[in-house]
């Protein structure tokens, strides 16, 4: 994670990665571990409910045949969210979304518009996917159902797509990302959020008091860290920890970040497998002695039930970057170290038993990076500068190799994410009209990694 504000080559970096495998076990210790508590705030403000799951935020991107439970209690006030019908007209209010008993299924869908670009993916089952896009200015959303071979269009949200790093204070609703727990249940944000629960038919603008920069769900909850400032800009002020429901309801605060600088702009931060659950709320500190506002929870239903949890890059000279537990024991850590000319020192961690031990250096071409891992711990690093890297790792990053290099100027990869241990996910590039030779693809990957191949939208 980036300390300042985002530029287009900071976001390049910025993937998203597989986030729901989080640990039982390591959690085991989590009190003794702890470096001490967290706020977990009752609700002065919570807000209509929406959902949202990155793709590539589980043992994959895989969302669905999740058990039902119960977001924390608390109060709630707030604008109530606004329903949003095929048309695009508003038709009422509701909290908690539509009530579609008449509608049992998603819809059938039609034909992708022609010109669509790919910008951010989710995948709920091997099969299941949906891919968040841009046509003629507009977001636009696809769903396949058969592992990428087809694919259909669906109503998107009522917002202009905008590409994370240009997202800038405007009365207009942008969106950048999607996230669906199952084929029902969906969210597109960053800088607005909207909600969907009935496959995207209709969507509810949801209003969370700041800008959605991290959306995740598991285990019948969504989970949202918004940020006080406008989108694009930076301020003082803490991060929030916001959840509901997957089927609807309003938001609850469940955690309150330390008050310092931070930015309203797309973040990879938080990273969800019920029970349990990990975010970062920023950074504490000053010249260059940053330390991270990490939390661990066992409960993700819990809203006192979050605490901090020690930096696992305590064992390195660099920084928190990314984060990842791909199965209930193990939790892998990317810090990032000094960068000079388009690369950066990178250090694989380990975390098991709360204890975290230094791996070996990740590949040093490239600025930040991004983990990704399978259920069984494979690692993908996605790295970019002035050209793109997926990197793999099949000894818990020990030593590495090179999986697919663009030399395209730095286009960079977003929503990574592994589904099961061969199937995964990414987008390469994003939808900027302004750079004529940037062609974003949806790639995928049905070996682990190893090899990825371009999946046609149309």
């Amino acid at each position: 994670m980036t300390l300042t504000a985002a530029t287009r080559d900071r976001k390049v970096t910025l993937v998203r990665r597989p986030a729901r495998v989080v640990l039982p076990l390591l959690v085991v210790g989590l009190a003794a571990a702890a470096c001490g508590s967290a706020t977990a705030h009752p609700s002065t403000g919570g807000h209509p409910s929406a959902s949202a799951s990155k793709a590539g935020h589980s043992t994959s991107h895989a969302g669905g045949s999740q058990p039902s439970s119960s977001a924390p209690s608390g109060s709630s006030s707030g604008p109530p969210a606004t329903t949003v019908a095929p048309t695009g007209t508003q038709t009422g209010s509701s909290a908690g979304g539509p009530t579609l008993a008449d509608q049992s299924g998603p819809p059938a869908g039609g034909s992708v518009p022609a010109g669509f670009e790919p910008a951010s993916v989710t995948f709920v089952s091997t099969e299941t996917g949906f891919v968040l896009g841009e046509a003629g200015g507009s977001a636009s959303l696809v769903r396949t159902s058969d592992d990428g071979a087809s694919w259909v269009s669906l109503q998107g949200p009522p917002a202009a797509y905008v590409t994370p790093f240009d997202a800038r204070q405007s009365s207009a609703a942008q969106v950048s990302e999607v996230r669906f727990a199952d084929p029902m249940d969906g969210w597109a944000y960053g800088p607005s959020l909207f909600a969907t629960h009935d496959g995207a038919r209709t969507w509810q603008q949801v209003n969370l008091g700041g800008t959605v920069v991290s959306l995740e769900t598991m285990g019948g909850v969504v989970d949202a860290v918004v940020s006080p400032c406008g989108a694009g800009a930076t301020c003082t002020g803490p991060l929030r920890l916001e959840q509901a429901p997957v089927s609807g309801g309003p938001f609850e605060t469940v955690l309150v970040g330390p008050s310092v600088q931070n930015a309203g702009v797309d973040a990879q931060d938080l990273s969800l497998h019920a029970p349990v659950g990990f975010v970062l709320l920023g950074f504490t500190g000053s010249d260059g002695s940053y330390r991270p506002a990490f939390y661990a929870t066992g409960n993700l239903a819990d809203p006192h039930g979050w605490n901090a949890f020690p930096d696992p890059c305590a064992v390195t000279k660099g920084g928190l970057a990314s984060f990842v537990a791909p199965n209930t024991t193990t939790l892998y850590s990317l810090c990032g170290g000094d960068a000079a000319m388009g690369s950066s020192e990178k250090y694989a961690v380990v975390t098991t038993g709360g204890r975290s031990t230094l791996v070996g250096d990740a590949p040093y071409p490239g600025d930040g990076g991004t983990l990704a891992a399978t259920p069984s711990g494979d690692l993908v690093l996605a790295t970019a500068s002035g050209a793109s890297w997926l990197d793999r790792s099949v000894t818990g990053g020990a030593s590495w190799s090179t999986a697919a290099f663009y030399g395209d100027g730095g286009f960079g990869f977003y929503d990574l994410g592994f589904t099961t241990d061969t199937q995964g996910v990414v987008v390469h590039g994003l939808p900027i009209p302004a750079e004529a030779p940037n062609t974003p693809s949806l790639l995928m990957t049905h070996d682990g990694g190893a090899s990825w191949q371009v999946v046609p939208i149309g």
